[in-house]
């Protein structure tokens, strides 16, 4: 692949890191699909290889993001309909006040949620940070697969 091949493969790459950061867009497929167009480009074992392997990563990634925080949020007793409140406020707060209305969207989502379900603003509060403390993990799971997939990538720069 020439040289401005690869800068748009990298280009996608970091905008696929963004999203697992923002969670605006799905950055792993952005990522994978990155990699899969340099593999395609540059074919051979060792490109499809690296492509694999990211795949994988990111696929277990996926599972982790999903099980892990969900377990967490199980076990702190934090319902879905708290949680599904405040990803539906994290969505309007984004057309709101763009960028920061998302996470304040969420936390007011959550928090309004669990204060009408518990009667108890102490306790309320204690399962919004439970919530924000999942979503951190998912978005951790997320950004580390993202970086890691990048470094593959870049592993297969060198090899290739």
């Amino acid at each position: 692949m020439e040289l401005p091949g690869l800068i748009l493969v990298g280009l996608a790459i970091v905008v696929g890191i963004i999203g697992t950061i923002i969670q605006l867009y799905p950055g792993l497929p952005i990522i994978l699909i990155a990699i899969g167009v340099w593999a395609g480009f540059t074919g051979g074992a060792t490109a499809w290889g690296i492509f694999a392997a990211a795949a994988l990563v990111i696929v277990v990634a996926y599972v982790l993001s999903f099980v892990l925080p969900a377990r967490y949020m199980r076990d702190e007793g934090a319902p879905w309909s708290a949680l599904t409140v405040g990803i539906i406020l994290a969505f309007i707060g984004f057309f709101v006040i763009p960028v920061i209305g998302m996470p304040i969207g969420f936390v007011l989502g959550v928090y309004t949620a669990e204060l009408i379900r518990l009667k108890d603003s102490a306790a309320a509060w204690r399962q919004t940070v439970t919530a924000f403390k999942g979503v951190l993990l998912s978005v951790l799971i997320e950004l580390i697969a993202g970086a890691l997939s990048a470094g593959l990538w870049v592993l297969g720069l060198v090899l290739t």
